[in-house]
């Protein structure tokens, strides 16, 4: 029976090795020969072209740019509301909190969508202010709204996590900051932010991750404000023709720096 187990387990241990090598490794060679490989010859062209050309460097920066600047304001966002959730009781608090995860469970798209439906230039909002109350349209459009639609899909992400270490916190910490005139906003800085530390850098570097790689919603509403993943797509699939061997020079980098992040 023993010795059944032993072949089950190592079994398994194959079938998932080999599934790894099929579906993940295999397609990163092919991808990393395509970049490094021409005319059979080992050749860094692609990737001294991207870095020759200010066209292709600007998407990178542009999404570092909007990477970061969702990271941060997600962070905000998250924290200060798991913050409220965890220290304060009010009605509705847990149909709230459903609402939160499921906003984290959508498609990216769906949110750029959404927000297109409401503020794009043919929006229900938009409409209503300026047919109605003759204000100025808003520009969902471009880096504002890509960092918008990121924000409200990736919050959730930092509150669970927030929500979650805030649970473990010892709540003698609390009181004892209390005993000594430490409340409420500035007990969040000086006695329970740097308790968070931990968890705020591991939510900070998933949302990273998770922005930096979105497709989807810089397509959609991102409009002139390129950035790398649709960069990458576009460069394989082009009106002109694509060039599936500088796309996979792109991919590469991706790769390399999503590691990097994830390394960290």
């Amino acid at each position: 029976m023993k010795g059944k187990k032993l072949n089950i387990w190592i079994a398994s241990s194959v079938f998932i090795f080999l599934t790894y090598l099929i579906f993940l490794v295999y397609p990163i060679v092919i991808v990393l020969k395509q970049a490094l490989i021409h005319e059979g010859k080992f050749s860094l062209a692609n990737f001294e072209d991207f870095f020759s050309k200010s066209y292709y460097t600007e998407t990178l920066v542009n999404s570092f740019n909007v990477s970061i600047t969702s990271t941060v304001t997600s962070l905000v966002l998250g924290t200060l509301l798991a913050y409220l959730f965890s220290i304060y009781d009010f009605k509705g608090k847990k149909v709230l909190q459903i609402l939160i995860i499921i906003a984290s469970m959508s498609a990216p798209f769906v949110g750029a969508y959404s927000w297109i439906l409401l503020l794009g230039r043919n929006g229900v909002i938009t409409k209503f202010l300026t047919n109605v109350l003759h204000l100025p349209a808003i520009d969902i459009y471009g880096f504002k709204g890509i960092v918008l639609v990121f924000t409200l899909q990736l919050f959730p992400l930092v509150f669970l996590y927030v929500a979650g270490a805030m649970k473990r916190i010892d709540h003698s910490l609390l009181e004892a900051a209390e005993s000594m005139g430490v409340f409420g906003f500035k007990r969040m800085i000086t006695v329970i932010l740097p308790l968070l530390v931990p968890t705020l850098l591991a939510a900070a570097l998933l949302v990273f991750m998770r922005a930096f790689s979105d497709f989807g919603t810089p397509m959609l509403i991102g409009e002139g404000y390129r950035t790398f993943p649709v960069l990458i797509y576009n460069q394989f699939i082009s009106e002109v023709g694509g060039n599936s061997a500088f796309a996979s020079a792109l991919a590469i980098m991706a790769i390399i720096i999503a590691l990097t992040i994830f390394l960290i």
